[in-house]
Formats: structure tokens, sequence, C-alpha cells
């Protein structure tokens, strides 16, 4: 199989791992990272879970949003900016879609604050 070409702000299915480190789910993500260093990759979790409070630095994405199609999701869904994780790149099924460029400009501004930077 060829190794898939990934690139920041490609939308993800994979097995992301769980916070515990006791396993992992099959779920979209966010690829975050710049180009790879070796086969890693970073990825914010996505979830199509929305709760009645989200804590600051998630951002959901409804489906009304006008960049919502080119995300390849189904439904209104939450990026999860604290849930980080470094997984190689064998682990990612196939690609979704993308992040359109209001969406990234986001990501980016909320990645800066969960990150402190």
């Amino acid at each position: 199989m060829i190794p898939l070409t990934l690139s920041r702000g490609d939308v993800v299915l994979t097995r992301f791992p769980f916070t515990d480190l006791m396993g992992s789910s099959l779920r979209p993500a966010v690829v975050v990272s710049q180009g790879q260093v070796g086969q890693d990759i970073v990825l914010v979790a996505v979830s199509s879970v929305v709760r009645g409070s989200l804590v600051p630095t998630d951002y959901s994405i409804d489906i009304t949003h006008p960049e919502f199609a080119l995300t390849g999701l189904r439904v209104t869904s939450v990026l999860r900016m604290h849930k980080l994780a470094a997984v190689e790149r064998s682990v990612v099924v196939r690609r979704l879609g993308r992040l359109g460029p209001r969406l990234q400009a986001e990501v980016d501004r909320l990645l800066c604050a969960v990150l402190g930077l």
C-alpha cells in the first residue's frame, strides 16, 4: 500500500489514542503538524458528541458552517484542541476532507491558546 501524503488541515479517519494510553478508538482527527518528521504526524481529536458546555478551546463546526462540506464530516462535530496526539502516519485509515481557510485560522488561534504560544 502506498503511504498517504498528508498535509496540515487534512481531516482524517484514524486510530486516536485515549489520554490514559489504555487503548484507542477509530475517529476523525485534524492534522495540525506542518509536514512530517519521520513517519509521525500531530493530530487534534474530533468528536461528534456535542455536549451542552464546551471548554474554551473546543471548537464546534456546525453543519451550517459555510466550510463544513469541505471537511468530509457527516454531522456537527467538535474539535477538541486540548486532545493532541502524535501518531504514525500508517495508522491513518483515509483522508475525509480538509479544513477551509476560515476553519484553519480558528484552529491555529485555538492551538496557540492551548499551547500558550
